[in-house]
């Protein structure tokens, strides 16, 4: 576990796709999620819900439909560019995400991060028609939690919504009741990488005062 402050904690939250398959103990889980559960919610209501998958029969499952999403959305990966460089950072994620696909089923925990369905103010009582969403602002300060927490006691992690896909059928498989909404599948284990800074661009540059364009303070 390692002991860093909040702000260098949250300049290196990197997507973590490659893990070891060596088990999370259950102990060091239970403090992430116990992490994510402290998030804030509208009226306190914390819509959220957690489906553990550590069996391997159920992250075979999870990981051969995930390949199939994958492949039918995207297609085969291109793993060079015309005329670029074959360690491009573009490359270099296809290949994490290449990575994680192919090896879904061996990491020792997938994370279905579930959210009580609401519809959203903007959509009249009248046209609310089937599931409603879940609702997303509420959970994901708890999913940004998570990926915190897995930082701060040096697990890896990275959300996908690929699930969504086959949504129906995770729901059906997992047990998952129709009041919730599957939002993200968080894999979590211990890094093959390390860890690092993360490259984004600086707050100044997408910030306005007072209205759109203005840069000066």
């Amino acid at each position: 576990m390692t002991d860093i402050s909040f702000f260098e904690l949250v300049g290196q939250v990197r997507a973590m796709r490659r893990l070891r398959p060596d088990p999370v103990p259950l102990e060091l889980l239970w403090k992430v999620l116990e992490a994510g559960v402290k998030a804030p919610s509208g009226m306190n209501t914390q819509p959220w819900s957690f489906v553990v998958i550590r069996e391997p029969q159920g992250k075979q499952w999870f990981a051969e439909r995930y390949q199939a999403a994958i492949e039918a959305r995207f297609g085969g990966f291109s793993l060079s560019e015309p005329g670029g460089s074959e360690d491009s950072p573009m490359i270099r994620q296809l290949r994490a995400v290449l990575y994680q696909t192919e090896h879904m089923q061996e990491f020792p925990v997938l994370l279905l991060v579930c959210g009580l369905r609401d519809w959203p103010f903007r959509v009249p009582p009248e046209e609310r028609v089937g599931k409603a969403p879940p609702n997303y602002g509420a959970v994901y300060p708890c999913v940004q939690n998570i990926l915190l927490a897995c930082r701060a006691v040096g697990l890896g992690a990275a959300l996908t919504t690929m699930h969504q896909v086959f949504e129906d059928e995770l729901a059906e498989r997992f047990g998952i009741p129709d009041e919730y909404g599957v939002v993200v599948t968080i894999p979590i284990g211990y890094p093959l990488g390390k860890f690092g800074p993360v490259t984004r661009r600086p707050a100044a540059e997408v910030t306005w005062f007072e209205r759109w364009g203005n840069t000066d303070p």
